[in-house]
């Protein structure tokens, strides 16, 4: 009996696809918001970010990241009804192909297919100069791929061995954080008024002047980059026990809480910095704050910090990364033979090992690309992938796919998708504004959607391809 096209399309697709293993559910709530917060690394985002953001826009850098917490509040919101529906490993992309249809799943897909090597390179890279402030005799190339090897090594342990050690070190790092709030937390040198009404940055000749408004938005979205997170969660989804119930809160909680710990640091040195002027010169400002309080070895500590929060970051990002992986394997998006290899589960260690040491040779190969290159590449993911995810939402919950009975479901709805529209829009205007690594980001990430949209019309669409979903308890 002859088949009819459909069922010939079907056919093709299970023939592309290999006999996959499947992710053991053994980890908590408590486990997923651990890697989540240490993805997320506040140590990084303070210390980072948020020293930019204080040299660029002084004291309103406090304004900004206080303000943030209201994006990761939307973020957040927005991100837990699609995973709290759509809790699977491959992340945003599965939520996103089931609800906008195949070629939204396929670009998703390949935004961070192509961004996760050179995010973990990318941090990576910044490991050195903090190694180097306690320990300068370590060559730097030894730093950025001897902290590679060690991320790769303990990401293809169990991933209930990986969520202990990540959750130590998280606990480590998070001194670091607890310093700067616990000495910031004296009597106040300014007011909130004076930072929110006048805030004052460095002018050309090195003294206090006003901040300009265009210097405050250009900072803010920076500040809400630093800020907003928690969506790594959901590529944990199919080892968390009950993903449906918990991955809402999981996702809810990690980011506020990633939030929090960002801003509240960096508004409360702001506010009790007793000499701003000099706090805004130097070059590692909350060192220079702590350093000033408790004495010459917080800095070579805090670097210490640091470098701990960038490496358990890495390892997190491997893990994820290889989930993301396992998940193009087993949706069959390679020949066979390859979808064989990354959607192929360890016996022992219940780790899709092949698909964690994919990602992390593409990370180590992405080492050998300068850092500012690689930020040009990764800068503009979030205006194409959060656009992408708000869409899903406001669709999927009038089509009834999302926040659904016992799915989390996001209050006032449509306020938090639209609100994360209008937010994708100011991270488009800023990027079109940054010549330096914003426009060229856009273009670049701008040619790898067109691409997998492409590779979807002619290779993916003929077979009927659709983003799949794992296996529920």
């Amino acid at each position: 009996m002859s088949l009819n096209p459909r069922e010939i399309a079907v056919e093709q697709a299970e023939a592309l696809k290999a006999p996959t293993g499947r992710l053991r559910r053994e980890l908590s709530s408590f486990a997923v918001l651990m890697l989540t917060l240490s993805s997320l690394s506040p140590v990084v985002s303070v210390f980072g970010v948020g020293g930019d953001v204080l040299h660029q826009a002084g004291a309103g850098a406090a304004l900004l990241f206080g303000s943030a917490i209201l994006a990761a509040l939307v973020w957040s919101v927005v991100y837990a009804e699609l995973g709290s529906a759509y809790p699977y490993s491959g992340g945003d992309y599965v939520g996103v192909g089931r609800v906008l249809g195949g070629w939204a799943g396929v670009a998703t897909l390949a935004l961070w297919a192509c961004t996760i090597g050179p995010s973990i390179a990318f941090a990576a890279e910044t490991l050195a100069p903090y190694v180097a402030q306690f320990a300068p005799w370590i060559p730097a190339p030894v730093v950025v791929f001897g902290g590679m090897a060690g991320a790769l090594a303990i990401a293809l342990l169990s991933v209930r061995r990986g969520a202990w050690i990540t959750g130590l070190f998280l606990a480590v790092e998070a001194v670091a954080v607890v310093a700067l709030i616990v000495v910031g937390a004296g009597r106040p040198a300014r007011g909130l008024d004076a930072i929110v009404l006048h805030p004052m940055a460095l002018n050309a000749a090195g003294g206090l002047a006003p901040v300009a408004l265009s210097v405050l938005g250009l900072g803010a979205i920076s500040a809400v980059y630093a800020t907003v997170g928690g969506n790594q969660a959901i590529n944990f989804g199919e080892e968390l026990h009950d993903p449906h119930k918990r991955m809402g809160p999981v996702v809810l909680a990690a980011c506020l809480i990633g939030a929090f710990a960002t801003a509240t640091p960096i508004v409360l040195v702001v506010m009790h910095a007793p000499d701003l002027g000099a706090l805004l010169r130097s070059p590692a400002p909350f060192a220079q704050f702590l350093s000033a309080a408790l004495g010459p070895w917080a800095g070579p500590a805090l670097s210490a910090g640091v470098a701990l929060a960038i490496f358990n970051a890495n390892i997190v990002g491997i893990m994820g990364g290889a989930r993301l992986y396992f998940s193009l394997g087993r949706d069959g998006l390679f020949p066979a033979p390859v979808n064989r290899l990354l959607s192929g589960v360890d016996p022992h260690s219940g780790t899709p090992r092949i698909a964690t040491w994919v990602v992390g040779a593409f990370s180590a190969a992405c080492c050998f690309v300068p850092a500012h290159a690689l930020l040009v590449f990764i800068s503009g993911l979030l205006v194409y992938g959060w656009s992408l995810v708000c869409l899903a939402v406001l669709i999927g919950r009038i089509k009834g796919l999302t926040g659904a009975g016992g799915y989390w479901r996001s209050p006032l709805f449509p306020l938090a998708p639209v609100a994360g529209l209008a937010m994708a829009v100011a991270f488009t205007i800023a990027d079109l504004l940054d010549p330096d690594a914003g426009r060229p980001s856009l273009l670049l990430l701008g040619l790898v959607v067109i691409a997998a949209l492409a590779w979807h019309h002619f290779a993916l669409r003929p077979r009927g391809w659709a983003p799949q979903l794992g296996e529920d308890e």
